[in-house]
């Protein structure tokens, strides 16, 4: 069953966690619309948006200013990939000098032509994206389970 554009809502509720990976810093968010459904049917390819920061502190987070640059890449990529609700942000990661954006999308032909224009029209961040099947969301489910349970629900401003 593919779910039309009226069916799927956006979150407005963001799970934030402090994690590490290799003894450094992550700042982990997630999607908490999605928790109990698991995945949402037909949104069968996961993308991997790969932001590198410009100048990350040696801690691997970002510093100064590029919050907010990385805030308006964020919403940017985000603007493109889930028009329509073609693409489901499910997940943002922030640490180890990069930004990672994971959606989930119904059609990874039209996300590689989001994420290619994308890649033209942001100038102040270099842009990587990897799209892979994963029908079962099991990159969320990792993080859902993995932390899910013990974070506070925050509003996406």
């Amino acid at each position: 069953m593919t779910l039309r554009s009226s069916e799927v809502t956006k979150p407005d509720d963001w799970l934030i966690a402090k994690w590490q990976r290799n003894g450094f810093p992550l700042t982990v968010r997630m999607a908490t619309a999605y928790r109990e459904m698991g995945r949402v049917p037909g949104y069968e390819h996961k993308i991997i948006v790969v932001i590198p920061l410009n100048n990350p502190q040696p801690s691997g987070m970002p510093q100064g200013d590029e919050f907010d640059a990385l805030k308006a890449v964020e919403l940017s990529i985000c603007n493109l990939l889930e028009a329509e609700n073609e693409s489901l942000c499910v997940l943002a990661i922030t640490g180890c000098g990069t930004r990672d954006l994971i959606f989930y999308t119904r059609n990874p032909e039209q996300a590689r032509e989001m994420i290619a224009r994308a890649q033209e029209s942001i100038v102040s961040h270099k842009i990587d994206a990897a799209i892979e099947p994963d029908r079962w969301w099991e990159l969320y489910g990792f993080f859902n389970k993995s932390i899910g349970a013990t974070l506070q629900p925050e509003t996406k401003n």
